[in-house]
């Protein structure tokens, strides 16, 4: 499990996760960058449905896996 904020992700539950995540603003026209994880669980339209998180929350989720990364040989 990991805590981020108010969530507990069950690791188990993730598909996979993009670092350097883009989110366009729908009413505005600027986006930011943060952290997408992705779940092993579609919407209704049959997409892989995902979780961002920008600031704070996304540093500490980059800085977490890619320690996990680290440990498992993944990252030079």
């Amino acid at each position: 499990m990991l805590k981020v904020g108010d969530l507990v992700i069950n690791l188990n539950a993730i598909a996979y996760v993009d670092l350097e995540a883009k989110r366009t603003s729908v009413i505005g026209k600027g986006s930011s960058s943060g952290v997408k994880i992705y779940l092993k669980a579609n919407d209704d339209a049959g997409n892989l449905t995902g979780l961002f998180f920008k600031g704070e929350e996304a540093e500490y989720l980059r800085k977490y896996f890619l320690s996990v990364a680290a440990l498992c040989g993944s990252v030079e």
